[in-house]
């Protein structure tokens, strides 16, 4: 008689990764479980990327409205519904529930997966002990796991900060009253993101990054136009600044700084901590499955497997790109190894991954940066730029702060591209392509664009690199002598 507990893949974790792994294999035919503690969506449905970029557009709203004389009009004043931030962060989570029907258990388990809400640790690498949610313990057992169980705020060792009320991106959408006074620990990709909100909104920010420059992770340009960006809205921004210690006094938050060895204080409503993520490994008892981990992520190989060769992992927890895109692609692609002969698995596409910062104006990435690009090819690399205030439809929009940096090899492959501008997130897609098919610069004026787009900045670059080929020495002597020929 089946063992009714023992799975083809049992997935560990319902976010993005664990939902599309559970999801595709059951599609598949799999007999498969998802073990969640809480709810299905994960961190980008509830405290990710849904409310983060629903705050951001309430913000961009707000700062056009302040710009209106830009567009012809006349605004006399600007405030919240009824006078209440709160109207924001429940339009997040109006938002929220309007979406969340796409995540519900129902949906997954008319796909053919067992859901069960519990907290799971191993017992072995073919066995875990599910505490149920009604406090009962139940044994499932699989030929296969996938952990996809995220990650979470990373906390940083300040003095004093787990003594007060900090805020998180796990708590911060939940806001009933709009903080006069903000600071931001962390100047990447969400320090930036809601910041730069917070500042729209009304509140005097302060953004404060340990390394030399905010978004350390992008090209050096981006970073440098990025931070002239905020800084013209009213940011303050300190970099090469370390938070020291940090107190409560007379409801106010009292943080220490320390630039260039000297210390001094500043001081806020509230403090939210934005320095990066750590896994969800917690309570899984890794060490039971032979699993190898540490405080970054799980160690997986090429393949997505960790070092017990039946469980695969997937999504934030392997410490990678932390994206829900990529979290995506690499719950397909275990899917794929998991269940196929190993002549026919499938390595994790790295080259040409994409993605974006969702500040005003957007940051859109692929491949590599300059820097990057010298230390591997030298003075063999050409950099291309296109300027958005010389595209007809940024000035329609009002949208021209920007440029689009493409960095290529000398026989004009693209090897890395680099947009700040309005709608970044969407016009690098373009070149996500171009990078994975190995296509040169000069292809990009290959393809007829809508007229007017913002993506046409895209062909510029393609005819400036066509224009420079045609008149290159080596071209017009060969017309020259054509000409000659055929007159």
């Amino acid at each position: 008689m089946a063992d009714k507990n023992l799975y083809d893949l049992v997935v560990i974790g319902g976010g993005s990764a664990g939902l599309v792994a559970a999801g595709g294999a059951a599609t598949l035919g799999a007999k498969v479980a998802l073990v969640e503690k809480r709810a299905l969506g994960g961190d980008c449905l509830y405290t990710g990327c849904v409310p983060s970029k629903t705050l951001i557009r309430s913000a961009r709203f707000a700062a056009d409205v302040r710009r209106a004389e830009t567009f012809g009009f006349e605004i006399e004043s600007l405030r919240f519904k009824n006078d209440d931030f709160a109207s924001i962060t429940n339009r997040v989570k109006s938002v929220i529930k309007t979406i969340e029907h796409h995540d519900s258990p129902e949906r997954f388990e008319k796909m053919g997966v067992e859901v069960v809400f519990g907290s799971p640790r191993f017992l072995s690498a073919n066995e875990i002990d599910v505490e149920l949610k009604t406090g009962e313990k139940r044994i499932i057992k699989a030929k296969r796991f996938c952990i996809a169980t995220g990650s979470s705020p990373s906390i940083p060792p300040i003095e004093g900060l787990t003594e007060i009320d900090f805020l998180t991106n796990e708590t911060v959408f939940d806001l009933q009253t709009l903080p006069a006074q903000m600071i931001v620990l962390g100047g990447g990709a969400i320090g930036a993101e809601l910041g730069q909100s917070f500042a729209r909104f009304g509140s005097q920010v302060t953004i404060v990054e340990m390394s030399e420059r905010i978004l350390a992770k992008e090209d050096a340009e981006v970073s440098a136009s990025m931070e002239k960006i905020l800084r013209g809205e009213g940011l303050e921004i300190l970099t090469e600044t370390k938070a020291v210690r940090v107190r409560e006094e007379n409801g106010k938050k009292i943080l220490t700084l320390e630039t260039n060895g000297k210390q001094r204080e500043i001081e806020a409503d509230a403090i939210l901590v934005a320095t990066g993520r750590k896994p969800n490994t917690d309570g899984l008892n890794l060490e039971q499955a032979g699993v190898k981990f540490d405080k970054k992520q799980i160690f997986t190989d090429e393949f997505l497997r960790t070092s017990a060769s039946n469980i695969f992992a997937a999504g934030d927890v392997t410490g990678r790109l932390q994206f829900t895109h990529t979290a995506d692609a690499e719950a397909q692609i275990v899917i794929n190894n998991a269940f196929l002969f190993w002549g026919l698995r499938k390595k994790i596409e790295r080259r040409a991954v994409p993605w974006a910062t969702f500040t005003s104006p957007e940051v859109g990435r692929v491949g590599l940066t300059e820097p990057e690009a010298r230390t591997k090819f030298g003075d063999q690399i050409k950099i291309y730029r296109a300027d958005f205030n010389n595209n007809d439809r940024a000035q329609t929009e009002a949208e021209t702060t920007g440029f689009a940096k493409i960095v290529c090899r000398k026989n004009g492959e693209i090897i890395g591209a680099h947009i700040v501008g309005a709608t970044a997130g969407e016009i690098i897609h373009e070149f996500v392509w171009a990078i994975k098919r190995r296509q040169k610069i000069s292809d990009l004026n290959q393809i007829i664009r809508v007229y007017p787009t913002l993506a046409k900045i895209t062909q510029a670059l393609g005819t400036t690199a066509t224009l420079e080929n045609l008149q290159s020495p080596f071209t017009q002597k060969w017309f020259a002598r054509y000409l000659k020929i055929w007159r």
